[in-house]
């Protein structure tokens, strides 16, 4: 599951006397987060926020969740790149090319230490803001902030969700384990930050990103060997080649590291 979602109309009849009300179906389409830190190690987390507020409204009725391949197809067609979609108005041009009606669209920054997060909802039809919501969390607490921020964005939305899972409760939901693995891995838990993007990957073995911050995280223990397993097997899958010279620069440290050693 990732960021992008479609919400179907139907109108359901009762047979009955009684009529039913109809039942709307809209199409939202949630971009990733503008990184306005400065710095990229935070750009996994701004497309994760995405992912994770994407598979939470999807748990709404009447939703289907794309997967991010359908965006990737875009950006080729259009000869785009995905860096160009996000902000307000990249992110209005990608939702109506995927015939949306609502766009989510948000920021990620840094306060003192905490990371802060603000989305607003726009209506495609007269880009009016339909709802929005914000929060500053520790690092450790970034998913638990993501799923409360949710729920508040899907009840501005009218999107009734399911009862709220208990927050320790391991839903297999693959971008759930990633913010938890990139709350851990921002405040230096490591050993944490392996096993949730570990989880992450046995749900969605296509999770590149989580593959990438396991070999960090493994490089940031110290563990060499480890770090150059997850980025020589994700090397064989990156399908960018900007971004496979930045995985290579990391491998070639890690493998001078482990000579070293």
């Amino acid at each position: 599951m990732r960021w992008l979602i479609a919400l179907g109309v139907t109108v359901a009849m009762s047979l009955s006397a009684e009529t039913k009300a109809d039942e709307i179906q809209r199409t939202l389409f949630v971009a990733p987060l503008e990184n306005e830190t400065g710095q990229t190690q935070y750009d996994a987390a701004a497309a994760g926020i995405a992912d994770l507020i994407g598979a939470t409204l999807a748990s709404a009725k009447n939703v289907t969740v794309l997967d991010r391949e359908r965006l990737h197809a875009l950006t080729k067609e259009q000869k785009r790149s995905i860096s160009g979609l996000v902000g307000d108005a990249g992110a209005v041009k990608t939702g109506k090319l995927l015939m949306a009606d609502t766009v989510l669209t948000g920021r990620l920054s840094l306060v003192e230490g905490m990371i802060s997060v603000s989305v607003k909802a726009l209506h495609l039809a007269d880009e009016r803001v339909t709802a929005a919501d914000q929060f500053s969390c520790e690092p450790a607490g970034l998913a638990t902030a993501v799923l409360k921020m949710s729920r508040r964005v899907a009840l501005a939305l009218a999107l009734p969700l399911p009862a709220a899972r208990d927050e320790n409760d391991e839903t297999p939901i693959a971008s759930l384990h990633f913010a938890k693995g990139l709350g851990h891995y921002y405040a230096g838990n490591m050993d944490g930050a392996v096993a949730e993007f570990f989880r992450t990957l046995d749900q969605d073995p296509d999770y590149l990103d989580a593959q990438q911050f396991c070999g960090l995280a493994f490089f940031k223990l110290g563990e060499f060997d480890h770090a150059i397993i997850e980025w020589e097997a994700l090397l064989k899958r990156l399908p960018d080649q900007k971004r496979a010279a930045e995985v290579t620069k990391l491998l070639e440290e890690a493998r001078k590291k482990a000579s070293q050693h």
